[in-house]
């Protein structure tokens, strides 16, 4: 588990598959009280003081884990415990990010954008021997490089 505060009002964290193993990612009612759950372990672990309401996008992916993006929206009636409405973006596309181009297999789709060059994961059969030439991405960095990037051979 990787958990990164960006600022006070804004923190990611990376849960790895390990946790989501058994767990089927497209029912969300079981998938939502997991994520809670692991809210609030890591609340407790990192001593974070979550109160106020809660805005949590959740990107799940069954080959790498789960990233969560926990958004502050607002402290004003929850001074004392915290809210959550949390977002499952299911088929959402992920892809890695890096600068490596040697390291990248031939036949895999690629994309280039803004000096780096970026594969979709579910192209990759197996991302561990790729996952240290680079940064997994997701979300509105991903719709960014789809948008913009350029597709290479």
């Amino acid at each position: 588990m990787k958990v990164e505060i960006i600022n006070s009002d804004i923190i990611s964290v990376f849960i790895n598959n390990f946790y989501f193993r058994d767990i089927d990612l497209t029912k969300k009612i079981e998938f939502i009280s997991i994520i809670k759950d692991l809210i609030s372990k890591i609340d407790t672990r990192y001593k974070l003081n979550l109160n106020g309401f809660y805005k949590i996008k959740v990107y799940p992916h069954k080959k790498i884990g789960a990233f969560l993006d926990i958004i502050k929206i607002d402290d004003n009636e929850f001074s004392n415990g915290a809210d959550f409405r949390i977002v499952v973006y299911q088929n959402e596309k992920f892809f890695l990010e890096t600068e490596c181009y040697e390291q990248i297999d031939y036949n895999l789709k690629k994309k280039y954008y803004n000096h780096k060059f970026y594969i979709d994961i579910n192209d990759i059969e197996d991302i561990d021997h790729l996952t240290d030439m680079g940064t997994i991405i997701y979300g509105d960095s991903v719709k960014e490089v789809l948008c913009y990037g350029i597709s290479i051979k």
